[in-house]
């Protein structure tokens, strides 16, 4: 089957910036994306802001609230194309994400994902940096695809194409998942098929407008990120060939310090039972009892080499010459 290509809008109550999202996939530079923009329900005025562009995309609406996981499997189901990008409602597709996605499917015709760099703008839609994703090549086939998302999520939600038969090979989404459904999505879509990252920049993520988010859901990042070591990461590495169990068991631990230490900054030492307690198992499985009960007495936690100046300073130069 030749290559097709849709966008995806799983929406939810972004009448500010959903807009901006239909009107930035109609500008690809490459033109022929289907788009469809699946509305969860809003009730802010966003669904009459979408019945406007009906002439231009198409528009459903799911059966009953889908929540965010349920959504985007709602969505993706509805799409035609070979290739599917989710794209947020509140985040926008740069002009050359099309033109991409279709050299890296050319190039890499058994791959089952692409991804590239991406932007970060704020509410008003100022450029706050732009993002390159490190630490991953040109073209990764597994087990190497799985290993470089062990630790930490290497296919950004605004940035990325996959092909349509490996969702349906995985199951889609798990809509059991808060957050990182996608983390685990694309973990599961490692055993699919190669990985190819591409080094433009292909849509702009909009973060810095809601405050206060990252506290509220500290104890659904965290109990994603627990399933994901627990469940996720050794159902798909009995799936993908070559998956080094040394490696996987490192990873767990980096993985467990990593969101310790980002729990420590949010949390205040008497409002840390709940962190505890979803990370107790994860704690026994990467032997880090004493550090969990370290940071529930009230200490803080260093999140290892990747919170040290030197990390960040050679990180900084890397991504400047990369």
């Amino acid at each position: 089957m030749g290559f097709s290509h849709s966008f995806v809008v799983p929406s939810y109550n972004h009448v500010r910036y959903v807009g901006e999202t239909i009107e930035s996939l109609l500008q690809q530079d490459a033109a022929g994306s289907e788009i469809v923009v699946s509305d969860d329900g809003s009730n802010d005025g966003s669904r009459e802001l979408i019945e406007r562009y009906r002439d231009r995309v198409r528009i459903v609406y799911p059966p009953r609230r889908m929540g965010m996981m349920g959504n985007y499997n709602h969505a993706v189901s509805q799409a035609t194309g070979t290739w599917v990008s989710l794209m947020g409602s509140d985040d926008k597709a740069l002009p050359g994400f099309v033109t991409a996605v279709r050299a890296a499917v050319d190039a890499h015709p058994d791959a089952a994902l692409v991804s590239g760099n991406f932007q970060h703008i704020d509410g008003d839609g100022r450029l706050l940096k732009s993002e390159k994703v490190l630490s991953v090549k040109a073209f990764a086939p597994p087990p190497e695809n799985f290993h470089t998302q062990l630790v930490a999520v290497k296919v950004h939600p605004a940035a990325h194409a996959f092909r349509k038969t490996a969702w349906e090979a995985v199951g889609g989404f798990d809509e059991t998942m808060h957050l990182y459904g996608d983390w685990a999505f694309w973990l599961k879509l490692s055993a699919c098929g190669g990985f190819v990252h591409r080094p433009e920049y292909l849509a702009q993520y909009r973060i810095d407008y809601r405050p206060g988010l990252s506290r509220k859901r500290m104890p659904e990042v965290l109990e994603d990120s627990a399933r994901i070591a627990l469940e996720v990461v050794p159902d798909v590495a009995r799936r993908v060939p070559g998956a080094d169990p040394a490696r996987i068991a490192r990873a767990t631990r980096q993985h467990f310090r990593i969101r310790l230490a980002e729990c420590a900054r949010e949390v205040p030492p008497g409002e840390r039972g709940f962190a505890v307690d979803l990370m107790r198992e994860w704690a026994a499985a990467a032997g880090e009892e004493a550090l969990l009960d370290r940071f529930a007495a009230g200490g803080a936690i260093a999140g290892g080499l990747r919170d040290t100046w030197m990390w960040r300073t050679a990180r900084a130069m890397y991504k400047a010459v990369r």
